[in-house]
């Protein structure tokens, strides 16, 4: 799918799993609104909220469009991806591309997991 950051190499065993992924210049979604570069050290990237910026109203038309477009995909495919987040958000060009969907396969929970864990029904 052409919103689907590509794997270089990947391997796994019973004990762990190893995803390469070519390095990207621009860096993610979250790289983008805090204004950070992808090698500088995670503190420094995060940590300064006076730094952070919002999106324009086109790239959120876009972006938007683009990650519905691959989850709606993945859900027709049955493929549960419960790890959307600014991070999990590859920027290349003007086209956002989504990391991590190997997570499911290997048994992570899901990155909101905590936040639905608590009801008991959820309609």
């Amino acid at each position: 799918h052409p919103y689907i950051y590509k794997i270089t190499f990947a391997i796994a065993n019973e004990s762990s799993a190893l995803v390469i992924r070519p390095f990207s210049d621009k860096g993610t979604l979250k790289d983008l609104i805090y204004k950070a570069k992808p090698k500088d050290p995670f503190l420094k990237k995060y940590c300064n909220p006076k730094k952070i910026q919002g999106l324009e109203l086109h790239q959120i038309k876009t972006y938007g469009r683009q990650i519905l477009e691959v989850l709606k995909f993945l859900h027709e495919k049955g493929f549960p991806y419960g790890h959307l987040h600014s991070a999990n958000v590859m920027l290349d060009g003007d086209t956002c591309k989504l990391l991590d969907l190997e997570n499911s396969l290997l048994g992570l929970p899901s990155f909101y997991r905590s936040y639905f864990s608590q009801f008991r029904k959820i309609n």
